[in-house]
């Protein structure tokens, strides 16, 4: 992935990827319960990869709590279903989680883990923005994938979290956070019905410490063939400039269409980002709504201020699937919280 001064986010509808990094206080070791597995780690001169299964997950996801890391995932919720917990660190210091709850294939767990440390392992340490005529760079810190497969596997559900930050003159902190929340049906007779994501500061922080300042998009909008909007983040001084402008067309490969609300409970503290009515075209100039069988992905982002060094930021998502146009089914939410500490990232 290429980083250029003008900093883009896609906003769409896409398949989904991502990746993670190393501890300084290696507390697990790695471990393989089925050594007929044909999968292939990364080489160990690209960081330390391991990863649990059943049982063991829940129990390595306690200890890695106590962990001095990067990314840092907070126990406040049920862990119990849980099935499988890959992690990846690093030589720079950078954290990629792999976490599935629910019914889940350890094979098939594993490749994609493995797929996307690789990816992660390859993403460079900095990205580069405009500052006003001078040139920073934002330290990717790691990323987190969350995924949840329900009712007998058919459906799945996953948001993949990623972090990176810039400091300030006056120590202040800004964290930007791309999501990427994918809804996939495994069956031509189920369709997405709708996505949401909802991003917040713990209620227990408060918000002179913490408090998100931006997100993208702003405001309602749909239904679009194609959406996207360009994103341009500039720091000078202790000020964070943050603009975007959108764009739409008729062309389209996919021939989707979609709406979307965004919503906030208190400003600073939460903003929910809701996509739905999925429209598919086909033949004739025909529409089929729902759109069935197709993975669908959103891309919304937020910047998080802190005045502290580290941050803490609670993701809750879930979407509704479309079973052959006859009943409407959620699954359950996909709840998790993350501390994020820039202290373990170190330049090469």
């Amino acid at each position: 992935m290429k980083w250029k001064p003008l900093f883009a986010v896609l906003l769409g509808l896409l398949m989904v990827g991502i990746a993670m990094a190393e501890t300084s206080r290696p507390m697990i070791k790695p471990t393989e319960s089925n050594n007929t597995l044909d999968i292939k780690l990364p080489p160990a001169s690209l960081g330390k990869t391991m990863y649990f299964y059943g049982g063991d997950a829940v129990k390595a996801l306690t200890e890695l709590e106590h962990n001095n890391m990067t990314l840092r995932i907070v126990l406040n919720y049920e862990l119990s279903r849980i099935t499988f917990l890959g992690v990846y660190e690093n030589p720079d210091g950078r954290v990629y989680y792999y976490i599935v709850e629910g019914p889940a294939k350890k094979e098939a767990a594993l490749r994609d883990f493995i797929k996307n440390a690789r990816h992660f392992s390859q993403r460079p340490t900095f990205r580069e923005a405009s500052m006003l005529g001078r040139t920073r760079n934002w330290t990717d810190i790691g990323a987190i994938t969350w995924k949840k497969a329900s009712i007998g596997t058919t459906m799945e559900m996953g948001v993949t979290a990623e972090f990176s930050y810039v400091s300030t003159t006056s120590g202040m902190m800004y964290y930007l956070v791309e999501i990427y929340q994918v809804a996939k049906p495994k069956r031509h007779d189920i369709a997405v019905d709708e996505m949401v994501v909802d991003v917040s500061v713990p209620a227990e922080i408060p918000l002179s410490k913490i408090w998100i300042s931006k997100w993208l998009p702003q405001m309602d909008g749909g239904p679009k063939r194609y959406y996207s909007y360009t994103s341009q983040i500039s720091v000078d001084g202790n000020t964070l400039g943050y603009s975007a402008s959108a764009s739409t067309s008729e062309d389209t490969n996919d021939g989707i269409t979609f709406r979307w609300k965004v919503k906030s409970r208190e400003i600073g503290r939460d903003v929910e980002f809701i996509h739905y009515d999925f429209v598919k075209k086909i033949r004739n100039g025909r529409l089929s709504r729902p759109a069935y069988g197709m993975i669908l992905d959103a891309n919304p982002s937020v910047i998080l201020v802190s005045t502290q060094n580290n941050a803490r930021l609670s993701f809750e998502a879930q979407a509704k699937f479309n079973i052959a146009n006859r009943m409407i089914v959620p699954t359950d939410a996909l709840k998790f919280e993350v501390e994020v500490n820039p202290d373990g990232v170190r330049e090469r």
